[in-house]
């Protein structure tokens, strides 16, 4: 880990909550994002991990929470998910390496055991097929987010990558930048794994991760520029 993003790490979890509430000020995402969103974790909740991996209805409310968070535009050019059906097969065919995760939580795994989940994450990862356009990393993130929402967060170009490597970017492979981003929400989350759960079922905090996520949205959106400090 860099210093600058020991900085950065240190100043979220020192001032965690602080970070959460300029999230909320700013109030990022509206509309469709945020109810895709919640019917696609509300869905998963009702039904459980393994019911929900067979469920048609499930994986629609999962591919429109994808388009509406930036996966899918229209015309030539942009960001393009694969078919539906695809999409489906894709994940279906990791439902048992899945499964195995689903009773994790981010913030609960030792430091001892945290390379092994990162490493069967990554194996999930490595197997998706759920972007057209985009490397995997991105979008298969977001979707093992709506799966498995107490152990993956979201990861995004313009908050997450921006937070781990400043702007512009220097990083090199999906494998490399997720093995880098996983350790970084672990430190934060385990830090303040007392205070995330009174801010889980407010809003856009809907799990562990989003609630890490949304922290680290906040602090990019307050501190940090086009040139990083």
């Amino acid at each position: 880990m860099s210093l600058q993003l020991k900085q950065r790490v240190e100043e979220i979890c020192n001032n965690f909550e602080f970070y959460l509430e300029k999230f909320d000020k700013l109030d990022p995402f509206t509309g469709p994002s945020v109810y895709f969103h919640l019917k696609t974790l509300e869905t998963l909740n009702v039904l459980g991990t393994e019911e929900a991996l067979e469920s048609k209805s499930f994986f629609e409310y999962l591919y429109a929470t994808l388009a509406s968070w930036g996966m899918h535009r229209m015309g030539p050019k942009g960001a393009k998910l694969v078919d539906f059906n695809i999409f489906m097969k894709t994940l279906q065919a990791q439902k048992a390496r899945i499964l195995e995760l689903q009773e994790i939580k981010l913030t609960q795994i030792s430091e001892e055991n945290l390379n092994d989940v990162i490493n069967r994450l990554w194996n999930i990862l490595d197997n998706l097929k759920v972007s057209a356009t985009e490397t995997q990393l991105v979008a298969g993130s977001k979707v093992l987010h709506h799966i498995i929402p107490g152990l993956m967060p979201p990861i995004d170009r313009e908050h997450t990558l921006r937070f781990l490597y400043g702007y512009p970017p220097t990083y090199s492979s999906d494998e490399e930048r997720f093995k880098r981003t996983l350790p970084c929400f672990w430190e934060i989350g385990s830090r303040n794994k007392n205070t995330i759960p009174k801010w889980i079922g407010r809003g856009f905090h809907t799990s562990e991760t989003k609630v890490i996520d949304n922290a680290i949205v906040g602090y990019v959106k307050t501190r940090m520029k086009k040139v990083d400090y």
